[in-house]
């Protein structure tokens, strides 16, 4: 999971950069349209193709799947490596959109295994160890990919290639559990209805939803804040990059020791201090606003860690609710994108105030839920 995770990330950025920093012809299309464009490529399959990916993780047995899938993305990493060696840009953003398919197809069934191989008292520590590895994923693969893809390209190869392989061979690791051969196939409305009668795992999905689109919105925006507001020199962006994941694994790990805390309450903490984190980066000051970049992502992890292990507590459809979950993330990621180009970008307001608002809102969200997080 961690090596996919991380090809993930490493062919994005490479095409980002690629098209920005090397400036690779795309049919002759501006590069911020294309970077767009790439985004849009990899988050709208979780929506497409959240009813199959839950049904085949239902369905079929899952170290089966998981190798079909494997395979899948060693073929994508081949074609991905093809394009980076001879700078054709088309086919690694068909590659982005590939991963893209294979990420949403992999996501239900990753989360419904964690209930499958773990004791119920050792879901929350297996989920922490998920969300420190995705986060670690996410910076190796930008950072690693956005200098190597400049100055040693077939390095880049090399490392794409060897992850494919190590996640092909590490499924033989898993042990053979059986699929539901009961499992039918439903439609995405289907799914999402069927989903929205369970209102104490809805929460949860929301909760989460705003925390993936308050953290895009962050992530977007980290060279903005480092170079334009921060006065910061532009390879001070990596660094910044490794205090959001810092902060993500650091609310992983108080998540755990505080895991015998009401849910609720956890939740809340999570949410006000991304809120305090927020209000410490309207100081013009790199010290307290890097505090509060690790502030704001470590309530993130605090408060995601108890969310996803809620959607677990029911073997029989933990894929449902992580597929219907990638939908809602994926929405509120677009919609996040969206009204921050409105916001920022036409009527001129502040970005660090448009953070702050974004954790007030988390807040808020999580505020309306509560009652419905309570219900046992």
């Amino acid at each position: 999971m961690i090596a996919g995770a991380t090809n993930d990330n490493l062919v994005k950025t490479a095409f980002v950069v690629a098209i920005t920093a090397l400036s690779w012809d795309l049919f002759g299309f501006d590069p911020v349209v294309l970077a767009n464009i790439a985004a849009l490529c990899f988050i709208l399959p979780f929506v497409f193709f959240a009813g199959f990916a839950a049904f085949r993780a239902n369905k079929q047995p899952p170290k089966q799947w998981l190798f079909t899938l494997k395979l899948i993305e060693l073929a994508i990493a081949l074609i991905a490596c093809f394009a980076i060696a001879n700078e054709i840009g088309w086919i690694l953003l068909v590659c982005v959109a590939g991963f893209g398919i294979q990420s949403a197809l992999i996501g239900p069934l990753k989360y419904a295994l964690i209930p499958r191989l773990s004791n119920p008292n050792k879901i929350l520590d297996r989920n922490a160890w998920m969300e420190t590895a995705t986060f670690i994923a996410i910076l190796a693969g930008t950072v690693l990919a956005a200098d190597w893809i400049v100055s040693s390209p077939y390095l880049l190869i090399c490392l794409i290639v060897v992850l494919a392989v190590t996640g092909c061979f590490g499924i033989f690791l898993l042990p053979a559990l059986q699929g539901c051969s009961e499992s039918v196939q439903e439609s995405l409305v289907e799914l999402i209805n069927r989903q929205r009668k369970d209102q104490r795992s809805m929460s949860a999905i929301w909760c989460l939803s705003g925390f993936w689109g308050v953290g895009s919105v962050w992530l977007t925006h980290l060279p903005i804040l480092a170079v334009d507001i921060w006065h910061l020199p532009p390879q001070s962006i990596g660094t910044l990059l490794s205090y959001f994941v810092l902060g993500i694994i650091l609310g992983a790990i108080i998540g755990v020791l505080l895991k015998q805390q009401d849910l609720v309450r956890r939740i809340f903490l999570g949410a006000l201090a991304m809120v305090v984190g927020s209000l410490l980066i309207q100081i013009s000051n790199h010290t307290a606003a890097s505090i509060g970049l690790i502030l704001t992502s470590a309530g993130g992890g605090f408060l995601a860690l108890p969310l996803y292990t809620l959607l677990q507590d029911d073997l029989t459809v933990v894929a449902n609710r992580i597929a219907v979950n990638n939908i809602a993330n994926a929405c509120m990621i677009i919609l996040a994108a969206i009204t921050s180009i409105l916001t920022v970008g036409l009527l001129g307001l502040p970005l660090v105030i448009w953070l702050l608002i974004l954790s007030v809102s988390q807040l808020l969200l999580c505020g309306y839920h509560r009652t419905n997080l309570s219900l046992s």
